[in-house]
């Protein structure tokens, strides 16, 4: 009897934990939601406008019979756009979805938790009270936004 080859030894793979995040861009910045917030993508929809709101909601939306909240993404966090947004992320909440309009949808991106880390103090053009966390990613930041205080009013 000898020793076992390394063929028949069991090999563990170890795998790190990670979180599935669904990112739009906003100016030159790369926003990053949980896959778990997002209800649906949808390109332009028709917005009504609702008079004497908050100067970031942009109106009101019908989807499928559900009214829904437009939220103007760049102004809720204090962000100047140089683009139109013309894509809905649908966020949230059963009773009370939003709509968060962003200016184009990029991809679902798998992030290592030991990647995601606390955000800095200052991000230079950003209300950084509605970001949640931050992942350096090899050519920028991915900014990771928090949805409950997307929520308050």
């Amino acid at each position: 009897m000898g020793l076992p080859t390394p063929e028949k030894q069991e090999k563990s793979i170890v795998t790190e934990k990670t979180r599935l995040f669904i990112t739009f861009w906003l100016a030159d910045f790369l926003f990053a939601l949980p896959v778990e917030e997002v209800v649906e993508i949808n390109r332009s929809l028709d917005i009504t406008p609702v008079p004497q709101a908050p100067p970031y909601v942009s109106g009101i939306i019908n989807l499928r019979g559900q009214i829904l909240t437009a939220i103007d993404l760049a102004k809720r966090i204090g962000l100047k756009r140089e683009r139109e947004a013309h894509h809905n992320v649908i966020v949230g909440r059963e009773e009370e979805p939003l709509s968060l309009l962003v200016e184009q949808i990029g991809d679902v991106l798998e992030i290592p938790v030991s990647q995601i880390e606390e955000p800095p103090e200052v991000i230079e053009g950003l209300d950084t009270d509605f970001v949640k966390n931050v992942s350096k990613l090899p050519d920028r930041l991915l900014v990771i936004l928090d949805p409950e205080k997307l929520f308050k009013v």
